[in-house]
């Protein structure tokens, strides 16, 4: 038995039940306090709604388990301050994030962005593990594993395959976890240092795995080799829309611009100014998902470190296979319905 099946088969974290209500009015105030203010309407049969909320919280994320017992309403808006998982353990749901809507069942999760409006159907079957992220931890994150200043945020594809590739893996991460808390040897009985270290891992994984604006970028690090490489890639990554030469970028990592050069084809197989000229484009990409539509392709690439928007335009269509306009007219549509 799988540790999500067991999760199924009971009620996860109910040594931390924080309410049992049949009033929707309680219902609404108790789970706002953990998440946010929101309008909540019961739909179908009278008197068989009947929330269950169990929560466990640590330092950056927490634990939740959610259920109405009847199909309900939810309108919560923006979530402002944190990005909510939803796995269901069972029945399913109508997930609206943004302009994107989701059929979401044990196949398929969503992800819940915090700049982005969200409305949703729970149908009166669905049950609910919820893991929810700090904005603040996620964003310092994604930073620190692009080695790389982001101006907006990360915004992820609302739906999550469960069963699909890396995806698979993070969710018995995730399962796991659950399972652990409720043993007893999880969430509330790690150390502090251990804490921080299964939610780096939780946080990560879903950066690397889920589809996303950024997750191009942290594919865009080469490992590095001696401590010159690894130097001269924090700053070009530091100063990526800065006009940078090669010989900048070997004072800064203390060595001869041959071995930088030679240092970079070994460990990247590229020269450095391809290095700079890749990282460069991609920051376009993720800036033209990121940014408001109104915002002029010309822009994005000064702002990049491009000076010729035509040789820009070529070089971007060599990388992703399309212009940046076209780029930006897909970003503006929303995700097709799982």
């Amino acid at each position: 038995m799988t540790t999500r099946q067991a999760a199924h088969r009971r009620e996860p974290l109910r040594a931390w039940r924080q309410f049992h209500s049949r009033d929707v009015d309680e219902t609404r105030a108790l789970v706002a306090r953990k998440f946010c203010d929101h309008r909540l309407q019961p739909k179908g049969q009278a008197g068989s709604f009947a929330t269950r909320y169990n929560h466990v919280g640590g330092r950056n994320l927490s634990l939740n388990y959610l259920s109405y017992g009847s199909a309900v309403q939810i309108d919560p808006g923006e979530l402002q301050d944190f990005y909510l998982v939803q796995l269901p353990l069972s029945g399913g749901a109508r997930v609206a994030n943004g302009g994107t809507e989701v059929r979401s069942d044990r196949r398929t999760a969503t992800v819940l962005n915090p700049t982005r409006a969200t409305r949703m159907t729970w149908h009166a079957d669905c049950r609910m593990l919820l893991l929810q992220i700090s904005k603040t931890a996620l964003h310092g994150l994604a930073e620190r594993a692009t080695g790389l200043s982001l101006p907006e945020p990360v915004v992820f594809d609302t739906a999550l395959p469960v069963g699909q590739g890396g995806m698979q893996n993070w969710t018995r991460q995730f399962a796991a976890c659950i399972s652990a808390t409720d043993a007893q040897k999880g969430f509330g009985h790690w150390s502090a240092l251990q804490q921080e270290v299964i939610e780096e891992q939780l946080i990560l994984g879903l950066l690397t795995r889920q589809h996303s604006n950024i997750r191009h970028l942290l594919k865009s690090r080469a490992p590095a080799g001696s401590r010159q490489i690894r130097r001269a890639q924090d700053f070009i990554h530091a100063n990526a829309g800065d006009p940078l030469t090669v010989s900048a970028i070997a004072a800064a990592a203390g060595c001869s611009i041959r071995s930088l050069q030679a240092g970079f084809r070994q460990h990247a197989g590229l020269s450095p100014a391809e290095y700079l000229r890749n990282l460069r484009l991609d920051l376009a990409h993720y800036l033209l998902l990121s940014r408001p539509a109104e915002t002029a392709v010309g822009s994005i690439a000064y702002e990049c470190g491009f000076s010729h928007l035509g040789r820009f335009s070529q070089s971007y269509r060599n990388r992703f296979g399309e212009l940046p306009s076209a780029t930006r007219a897909s970003s503006a549509k929303p995700e097709q319905s799982a």
